[in-house]
C-alpha cells in the first residue's frame, strides 16, 4: 500500500471510515484481537490478510468511501 507501516495504514483507514476495530476486523474475516494486534504492532498480517485489507480498502474508494492516501 503506501509509505506508511502496516499498524498506521490500519489506523488511518479505520478512522477514515468511522469503523471500530470490531467493525474492521468482522469485514475482513479476521477477530478484533488480530486488528488490535496489527495495530498495536504485536503480530504483523498474513499475507492473505494484508491482501484481504487491500482489498477492502480498494472496493472502499470505489464505492467513494475511501480517499486515496
Amino acid at each position: 500500500m503506501g509509505t506508511k507501516p502496516f499498524s498506521e495504514e490500519v489506523k488511518a483507514v479505520r478512522s477514515a471510515l468511522h469503523l471500530s476495530q470490531e467493525e474492521l476486523a468482522h469485514a475482513l474475516g479476521v477477530s478484533f484481537a488480530t486488528v488490535n494486534r496489527w495495530e498495536n504492532e504485536k503480530t504483523k498480517p498474513s499475507k492473505l490478510a494484508q491482501r484481504q485489507f487491500e482489498q477492502f480498502c480498494d472496493d472502499k474508494r470505489k464505492q467513494g468511501e475511501l480517499d486515496d492516501e
